[in-house]
């Protein structure tokens, strides 16, 4: 390839990648883990904020969020309201305890979001994330085994750089 010629570069996972911001460990954990059951790329925070953070970060990685809807400090609805200025096209779902008075208050003002009851069932959240983003796409090849191959081509002196 001659230095004129433009590189593509392929993501190595074309999974959707799913946020999932929950200020309590234990259900973050565990929506996590359904997420990633159901083949898409997860990554979570504790709030807000963090949640903000990431996707600026990463600006057009996220293809969905998942935020609990009673929070401390910047609540779900709040979450999904900035969201929504910085990246109007990207969706929000809200989950919240079927229980908790509060999050039925907060719940009224959204009625336009997609709504997980907690704790969250593997269901529900499969056919929210597969009417929204669709089935995800296997990754082609193991990012591991990636790297290991180039690190084998290093070693064997088959790798150079121009």
């Amino acid at each position: 390839m001659s230095n004129h010629e433009e590189s593509v570069i392929l993501p190595l996972d074309p999974r959707p990648l799913v946020l999932v911001v929950d200020d309590e460990l234990t259900p973050r954990s565990k929506i996590s883990r359904l997420v990633g059951s159901l083949g898409f790329q997860v990554r979570s925070c504790p709030n807000g904020a963090a949640a903000l953070r990431f996707l600026r970060e990463h600006p057009g990685a996220v293809r969905m969020v998942l935020a609990d809807l009673a929070m401390p400090r910047m609540d779900g609805g709040e979450v999904a309201e900035r969201v929504k200025d910085l990246y109007p096209g990207l969706p929000v779902a809200l989950m919240a305890a079927s229980g908790d008075p509060q999050a039925g208050d907060l719940l009224e003002g959204y009625p336009d979001l997609p709504y997980l009851q907690k704790p969250v069932a593997l269901g529900p959240l499969a056919e929210l994330l597969l009417d929204v983003l669709g089935a995800p796409t296997p990754p082609t090849t193991d990012p591991r085994s990636m790297g290991r191959a180039l690190a084998r081509r290093r070693a064997s002196g088959r790798h150079r750089v121009e």
